[in-house]
């Protein structure tokens, strides 16, 4: 009888983890449209719509960009509160020694805080 209640316990807080994962997962995930190829922590990022998915470690964030599901790059950055709410998702671009756009900062959509990334 003890068993089957440890078990009841045990299964109930992995429910209660993965729904607290997915809830947490959604709020820091946007969509967002890069208008130009860039280049993101070394990787070269091509034009078009991703997912931004990011786990903040107080002001640090480990930042994924995922395109029809898949993770596509990872990089870190850092989470800062500008100080006034943004009207739409924007990506921020560089210019790299090459031509090349890098990217600097995403901004969110009804947000004022910003990850930006050092290249």
């Amino acid at each position: 009888m003890k068993r089957k209640t440890t078990f009841s316990i045990s299964m109930i807080a992995i429910v209660l983890f993965f729904v607290a994962s997915a809830v947490a997962k959604s709020r820091d995930s946007k969509d967002v449209l890069f208008h130009y190829d860039a280049t993101i922590a070394g990787t070269h990022l091509t034009s078009g719509n991703y997912s931004v998915n990011w786990q903040t470690h107080s002001p640090a964030a480990t930042v994924s960009f995922l395109q029809k599901g898949k993770v596509v790059a990872t990089a870190e950055g850092t989470v800062v509160d500008r100080g006034s709410k943004y009207p739409s998702n924007e990506v921020v671009y560089g210019e790299a020694a090459n031509g090349a756009h890098v990217v600097h900062e995403i901004r969110f959509r009804g947000s004022s805080e910003v990850i930006v990334f050092n290249e």
